[in-house]
């Protein structure tokens, strides 16, 4: 397992554009990278030479990109059509930007509860979607990973949500990311990640306190990354992404938009620092 981290620190931070933030990470020796698919990676909102530039400044820094984290501009679960078909362009925009950059996996939350709808309602135009967004992201050679986040709002919001999700959709180009700190908040011991094995294609590392959504620096929280980490070698996780032809990438989430963050290169220092301590068997 090897670790890598997300651009959205330096955006965050210092309101980096995406090449900036990708000669920043490559000062610290990493070279595994994932985008900001927001903000400076909005792929509906950057020129083709600024994508050119991205694409030229991953190889002249010998980085090597995974995924685009998305957030579509609504929820994929609407009874709106037209916000769904929203969502889908964005997506679709997503998945054609990272093979562009030559990265094989977009990620985007499993949409939310719509209002006026029932429940298994909502949950299936999720699934429609992203069986959709599946569809189109094979015929490129990418993978949508669908990431829970631990809010009661969200459809796919735990480990077994997450599960569901997959099981639901059943594409062969839909898999998931792991968030540890996630699966800290929703309460997802480390013993019960086997069940999800079979489509996990990505890890974020992030930190928080057990209670509200931090993504503060790793090692200063209630997070217990090592379990997870060595529950992941230990099942070996890496298996399912060797077979897609792919290294198993733990990216580090740092920051949220809207905090503080005086040195992101601290930031990530400190946190890249943590993790190789506390799981000597990652690799740069």
């Amino acid at each position: 397992m090897k670790l890598g981290v997300i651009t959205s620190l330096w955006s965050y931070a210092e309101n980096l554009s995406a090449v900036r933030s990708l000669e920043r990470i490559a000062s610290l020796g990493m070279h595994h990278v994932d985008i900001l698919g927001f903000l400076h990676g909005h792929p509906l909102k950057l020129s083709q030479g600024e994508k050119d530039q991205i694409r030229d400044r991953l190889t002249t820094l010998d980085l090597i990109v995974g995924s685009l984290i998305q957030l579509p501009p609504g929820n994929i679960a609407s009874k709106d059509e037209n916000e769904r078909q929203t969502c889908f362009e964005y997506i679709q925009a997503g998945i054609d930007f990272i093979s562009y950059l030559g990265g094989k996996q977009v990620l985007f939350n499993g949409g939310k509860r719509a209002f006026g709808i029932p429940h298994n309602q909502s949950w299936d135009n999720a699934v429609n979607f992203i069986r959709q967004a599946s569809t189109y992201a094979q015929d490129k050679g990418v993978y949508i990973t669908v990431e829970a986040e631990p809010y009661v709002y969200f459809l796919v919001n735990d480990l077994n949500t997450t599960y569901q999700m997959v099981r639901d959709v059943d594409h062969p180009n839909c898999m998931t990311t792991l968030d540890m700190g996630h699966m800290n908040l929703s309460r997802d011991a480390p013993e019960t990640l086997e069940i999800i094995k079979p489509w996990t294609m990505r890890i974020h590392l992030s930190e928080n306190d057990g209670v509200l959504h931090a993504n503060d620096i790793l090692g200063t929280g209630t997070v217990d990354t090592g379990a997870y980490l060595r529950t992941l070698e230990k099942m070996n996780f890496a298996e399912n992404c060797v077979e897609h032809d792919m290294d198993l990438i733990a990216v580090m989430e740092l920051g949220v938009l809207g905090d503080d963050i005086q040195k992101p290169d601290d930031y990530a220092s400190r946190s890249m620092e943590h993790i190789l301590n506390i799981a000597p068997f990652m690799e740069l």
